[in-house]
């Protein structure tokens, strides 16, 4: 009788933490945001301008950026333009952002939204 027990509960086996079904979820969100992150850190570079990248590398010298959006800019896109400078205007894509610092100018560089980021021209009073 003991052997029927023995039989029983051996034959019982627990699954694999990694065969479970909210694990794989779990990994699965992570593998997502981890893929969603890098990219905007490997694609970032590429979306400043020449110029600007030159100038940022040169000082930490505050700059005033053209940034060019994917579409026209709204509300939330403008709230965090807000946190990093002073925005000057935008004009259809391009929104006029001043008084940038050089980490904010790669901070913004990594956003999905945006295009391209250039050093705006002088303004005309």
């Amino acid at each position: 009788m003991s052997e029927a027990v023995e039989t029983s509960t051996t034959s019982f086996r627990q699954r694999k933490w990694h065969h479970r079904r909210d694990a794989r979820f779990v990994l699965a969100v992570a593998a997502f945001i981890v893929l969603f992150y890098s990219w905007g850190f490997i694609n970032g570079p590429d979306r400043i301008d020449a110029d600007l990248t030159a100038q940022i590398e040169k000082s930490d010298a505050l700059v005033n950026l053209v940034i060019t959006s994917k579409f026209p800019a709204e509300e939330f896109h403008l709230g965090i333009f807000q946190e990093v400078g002073t925005i000057r205007g935008n004009k259809g894509r391009d929104t006029f952002l001043f008084r940038v610092k050089p980490k904010d100018v790669r901070m913004l560089a990594r956003k999905y939204w945006i295009e391209k980021i250039a050093l705006a021209p002088p303004m005309k009073f």
